[in-house]
């Protein structure tokens, strides 16, 4: 299944997001760029939920953001400002950016809404700050390379705090 973050103001942790929603449609009907949609829970396939799945459209960090301001459940919280969205971390995959086989590329940065804070060009190569990453994933979406060279991991999938993919931590 194509991976799913969670629409801007989320509960955290997940549990309580996923309690929360109750798929009522607001926050979908209330996003100007079309990027949240509802989808089957985990674990519910008869309960609906909302999620975004930036590689197809990006969160815009719209102003105001709408979609929270639509929620009637409590499922998304206004965060002080579009800064402090936490969807997730994008990661650059060397293996198959441009930058790290020699060719110029800096369209990740261009699109990035907070380029020089949460991405910047160090030596001709992308590289992501994850405490400023808001996850939005327009540097995934208009990557030429596609999300096999910068990918956007959900939230959920971090390590508290230092905001990295668990994956990357200490085996438990």
């Amino acid at each position: 299944p194509p991976r799913q973050l969670r629409p801007p103001g989320a509960l955290t942790p997940d549990e309580a997001y996923l309690t929360a929603c109750t798929g009522c449609n607001a926050c979908v009907a209330a996003c100007p760029p079309q990027a949240i949609r509802l989808v089957s829970a985990p674990g519910d396939p008869a309960r609906r939920i909302a999620v975004l799945e930036v590689a197809v459209v990006p969160c815009l960090l719209c102003a105001g953001l709408p979609c929270v301001e639509a929620c009637p459940d409590g499922a998304l919280v206004a965060p002080a400002s579009p800064r402090q969205v936490r969807l997730g971390v994008a990661q650059v995959d060397p293996r198959h950016c441009r930058t790290f086989r020699g060719e110029g590329c800096d369209v990740c940065w261009r699109v990035c809404p907070l380029a020089d804070e949460a991405i910047r060009m160090i030596g001709r190569r992308p590289v992501v700050l994850p405490a400023a990453c808001t996850g939005c994933g327009q540097c995934e979406a208009a990557c030429p390379e596609g999300p096999a060279a910068i990918t956007v991991v959900p939230e959920r999938d971090l390590i508290p705090g230092l905001r990295i993919p668990r994956a990357w931590g200490p085996a438990g």
